[in-house]
């Protein structure tokens, strides 16, 4: 490729907005809260590009959190806008679900940033770089907070094919109907442009081939769910309408999920096993460093959700000492980026047989019965669940939120999976205290 329009893509920011997970001992890390912002990832974004010899720089939405974090955007957005301008580098976007009040109004106090598709109509706006290479972004942004149809209906095709067009689009990909702008995917198959760069999901799409439609993803991770590479995309544009899209790791926070093992430890004092599951944890955060090395970029910070597996003969006392405040403060350093454990989840299980504890008829066989119609699933799994939902959603401590919104775990698992999961969990932990207070391990 040629002279190619240099493009920086940048998806969902959500300025004003503070990561999650983030324990006050961060700081006694030598790394300030406020370095790991979306307007900390702003800030480098735009040196990047500076630096990079970007023809101009395209928003896709939710760009700012709330309304109400309009003052404090403005602030972020309006140093960078200018910075990029004063450079030579064109700023356009769209609103998103997330800011269809709040970007207007920034782009009315910012005549450099050019807001595309006011009012949920279509708009196209040529750039020509100073290299003399031209682009043609094609873009519709929200004009209320929920917006029920396909914006693609409505996308104008009588476009000049002489400059190459890419859209630029806020919307809920694969979707028939939803209030986010749904767009089923083979809308896209007519529609004009060479590529179609989105907002609204945080997970990044694969953006490889020649028409890459998909997901730009958050410009840094906000929670645990948003693991992975994150950052802006350098678009290459030939003249002719070729694509290719590069990730670029700018983000300073980043997650990742490890499965570690305890299948080694076997029965062991109390004593010993905070330094065998220290042990684990550190091997964890070893094998995630080596796996995202390569792509660390600029990352300070990596929080590590670790997953304990297998089965231990001392899981009781593995599960009591995860819970305690010391084995959360564990972290690695490697170079300058510091890990440390966000969360450990306890997916592992103790050494006896279940499937010989369920023949008896006192109370730990009738709970290790339910514990494996848990684990296969199949209709008394369907009953159990259904009857702790009912439950859980009646009860005072817990609601129907509890269950179906929790926290940041898993967006895409089911809210019956998710309370099939807390019953195995609830259910294996019972039984393990009943075993223990009879001084039965339960074994073959």
């Amino acid at each position: 490729m040629g002279n190619d329009f240099r493009l920086m893509c940048v998806g969902d920011i959500h300025l004003g907005r503070r990561p999650s997970r983030l324990s006050d001992r961060v700081d006694d890390l030598g790394i300030g809260i406020h370095e790991l912002t979306p307007a900390a990832a702003w800030q480098t974004a735009v040196e990047w590009a500076l630096a990079n010899d970007i023809d101009a720089v395209a928003l896709a939405g939710d760009v700012v959190e709330r309304l109400e974090d309009r003052f404090e955007a403005y602030g972020h957005l309006e140093r960078g806008v200018r910075r990029l301008v004063d450079a030579g580098i064109s700023v356009v976007g769209v609103a998103g679900n997330h800011d269809v009040l709040a970007l207007p109004r920034l782009a009315d106090q910012l005549p450099e940033f050019k807001l595309i598709g006011r009012g949920a109509k279509w708009e196209h706006v040529e750039i020509e770089a100073a290299s003399g290479a031209k682009l043609c972004v094609l873009g519709w942004s929200f004009h209320e907070k929920q917006e029920r149809r396909n914006p693609l209906d409505e996308v104008p095709r009588d476009r000049d094919s002489s400059i190459p067009t890419v859209g630029l689009l806020h919307c809920d990909l694969d979707k028939t109907s939803g209030p986010y702008a749904p767009v089923p995917r083979r809308s896209f198959e007519d529609a004009p442009g060479t590529a179609w760069l989105l907002g609204h999901v945080h997970s990044p799409s694969d953006l490889s081939g020649p028409r890459p439609v998909g997901y730009l993803g958050s410009l840094v991770g906000l929670d645990a769910g948003e693991a992975g590479l994150r950052g802006p995309w350098l678009a290459r544009i030939s003249e002719d309408g070729q694509v290719v899209l590069e990730h670029v790791p700018l983000a300073p926070l980043r997650w990742e999920a490890e499965s570690v093992s305890v299948d080694e430890i076997g029965d062991m004092p109390s004593d010993d096993i905070e330094d065998a599951l220290s042990a684990l944890l550190i091997a964890g955060m070893e094998t995630i460093h080596q796996r995202i090395e390569m792509s660390l970029g600029v990352t300070r910070l990596v929080g590590c959700r670790l997953n304990l597996i297998g089965r231990s003969a001392s899981h009781r006392k593995l599960r009591q000492a995860a819970e305690s405040e010391g084995i959360g403060k564990l972290t690695r350093t490697f170079g300058s980026v510091v890990y440390f454990v966000e969360k450990i989840i306890d997916e592992a299980a103790p050494a006896f047989d279940l499937a010989r504890l369920a023949e008896t008829k006192d109370i730990p066989g009738l709970l290790a019965h339910r514990v494996l119609a848990l684990q296969s699933g199949g209709p008394e799994c369907a009953q159990l669940v259904a009857e702790a939902r009912g439950t859980l959603e009646d009860a005072s401590r817990f609601s129907a939120g509890a269950v179906d919104d929790d926290d940041d775990d898993d967006a895409l698992v089911s809210p019956d999976e998710r309370t099939r999961k807390l019953l195995l969990s609830a259910g294996m932990q019972a039984l393990e205290e009943l075993l223990a207070q009879r001084g039965d391990g339960g074994t073959t």
